[in-house]
């Protein structure tokens, strides 16, 4: 048999849990990023980007083909993502494009590049594809060459 004096301590330590438990309810209220919440784990998926060597004239004003083809490891193209060209060396940009159906993005540098040095070292380095990756897909580089036509 408890005593009162018992029951008492009892009746305080029950009143002082539900204190507690009130304020961490109130604590959860006012700070929602503190509470425990299932993490999900995303895995992106592997790509392939692929470049070739491309012709470039500097006949006049410079000018090349860029050409990247950005494919799933099944080998099939990813359409709709974009894909930057730059200078090797520099990381100086020519553009950038949008992969088609086929996933093959091209661009024509004739527009977008008349410094000479820019081309001197292209020529010298190459370019370089560049794919920021998605949310489904990992980011990607790959190098190409030119070969340089008078």
């Amino acid at each position: 048999m408890t005593t009162p004096a018992q029951q008492q301590q009892q009746w305080q330590q029950y009143q002082q849990f539900l204190q507690w438990q009130q304020m961490q309810q109130m604590q959860q209220q006012q700070q929602p990023w503190q509470q425990s919440q299932e993490t999900t784990v995303v895995h992106k998926e592997n790509v392939h980007l692929t470049t070739s060597t491309v012709r470039a004239g500097i006949i006049g004003m410079a000018q090349a083909q860029l050409r990247a083809r950005l494919t799933d490891l099944d080998g099939e193209g990813i359409a709709g993502e974009t894909i930057s060209f730059v200078v090797t060396s520099t990381r100086e940009e020519f553009g950038s494009s949008t992969t088609d159906d086929q996933g093959v993005a091209q661009l024509d540098t004739g527009a977008n590049i008349a410094d000479p040095q820019i081309w001197i070292s292209a020529g010298t380095s190459g370019y370089t594809a560049i794919y920021n990756g998605s949310k489904r897909y990992k980011s990607q580089e790959a190098r190409g060459k030119f070969q340089i036509a008078l």
